[in-house]
C-alpha cells in the first residue's frame, strides 16, 4: 500500500522557536532516506518558510499557504494555485487604503511565485525585507494586474487596524481571513488573507491523486488543520493541539515542543 505522510508546521513539527529540532530533522531525513514519503501541509507563505526547511530533503510537492499553492520545490514551480477572485481583491485594497497598512502579498504567474512588499515602513517590511526566501519586488499591488494574488499578509504593533480590516473583510464568502497574536514576536499583530477555495482537504486531494496515494496520515494542532485530517485515512493531534482538533484525530501524540512528530515517524525506521 503507498502511504503519505504530512504535517502542518507551526505548533506541530515546529518548536518553540519557530524551528526544526535536531532531533525532528534527523528523523525526518533517516525516513526520506528510507524511501517513506514525507511532506508539510502549512498556512504559512514561501516568505521563509523554505529556508525553515532548508535541511530537509523534501522530494514531494508541499502545500503551501492552506492550499493557496501546490508547490514543486525541486522544480520550482506552482503544480496547483487558487487565487483570490478580483471582486475580493479590489475590497482587500479598498480596506486596506482606509486603514493606511500596507502588506505583504504572494502572486503567481506562468507557474513561478513573486512576492511583492510594498515601499510603507510598515513592520511586515522591518521583518521580511531581508529574510525573505522569493525576491520581495517594492512596488504598488495594483501595477501587478497580469499576475494572480494567492495571499495577502498585514502586520501592525497594535491590533485596531487590523481588526478593523477583518471586521470588514470577514463577512466576504469568498475568502478566508485569519487575524491573531503573533506567538513568535512581541507586539506583533497579523491578518493573512487567501481565497476561502483554498483548504488542506483539496491540496491532500490533489497531492492523494498526483502520488497515486492510498492511504494518507496527517499531523496538526489548530483549526486550520481540520480539513487536513478530513483529507486523511488517519490523523494525529500533537498534545499542545485544539481540543476540537483532537476530538476529529485518531489519536493525541507528544506535543511539538516533545518532537511528537519525529517519535511518531521514527517508529517507521527499519
Amino acid at each position: 500500500m503507498k502511504k503519505l505522510y504530512i504535517t502542518d508546521l507551526d505548533g506541530t513539527l515546529l518548536n518553540q522557536n519557530a524551528s526544526i529540532s535536531p532531533y525532528s530533522e534527523q528523523v525526518i531525513k533517516k525516513i526520506i532516506k528510507q524511501g517513506i514519503h514525507f511532506t508539510i501541509a502549512t498556512g504559512r507563505s514561501p516568505i521563509r518558510i523554505f529556508s525553515i526547511v532548508q535541511n530537509i530533503p523534501l522530494k514531494l510537492p508541499v502545500i503551501l499557504m492552506n492550499g493557496a499553492a501546490i508547490y514543486d520545490i525541486e522544480n520550482q514551480e506552482c503544480l496547483s494555485t487558487v487565487p483570490i477572485c478580483k471582486t475580493s481583491f479590489q475590497g482587500i485594497l479598498d480596506t486596506e487604503q482606509k486603514t493606511n497598512l500596507r502588506g505583504g502579498y504572494i502572486l503567481t504567474q506562468n507557474n513561478q511565485l513573486s512576492g511583492i512588499i510594498t515601499v510603507s515602513p510598515t513592520l511586515l517590511l522591518q521583518t521580511y525585507l531581508k529574510t525573505s526566501d522569493l525576491t520581495l519586488i517594492h512596488s504598488n499591488l495594483e501595477q501587478k494586474d497580469e499576475e494572480t494574488l494567492l495571499y495577502a499578509l498585514y502586520m501592525d504593533s497594535s491590533s485596531q487596524k487590523l481588526q478593523f480590516m477583518y471586521d470588514t473583510l470577514k463577512h466576504d464568502s469568498n475568502i478566508i481571513c485569519d487575524f491573531y497574536k503573533d506567538v513568535y514576536r512581541q507586539n506583533c499583530w497579523c491578518l493573512e488573507i487567501t481565497s476561502s477555495q483554498a483548504t488542506k482537504y483539496s491540496a491532500v486531494q490533489f497531492l492523494r491523486n498526483y502520488g497515486s496515494y492510498e492511504y494518507i496520515t496527517g499531523f496538526g494542532d489548530s483549526w486550520n488543520d481540520i480539513s487536513l485530517f478530513q483529507a486523511c485515512d488517519e490523523s494525529y493531534a500533537v498534545a499542545n493541539a485544539s481540543s476540537k482538533l483532537k476530538a476529529i484525530a485518531t489519536a493525541t501524540i507528544k506535543s511539538n515542543i516533545e518532537d511528537g512528530v519525529a517519535d511518531f515517524l521514527s517508529k517507521l525506521l527499519k
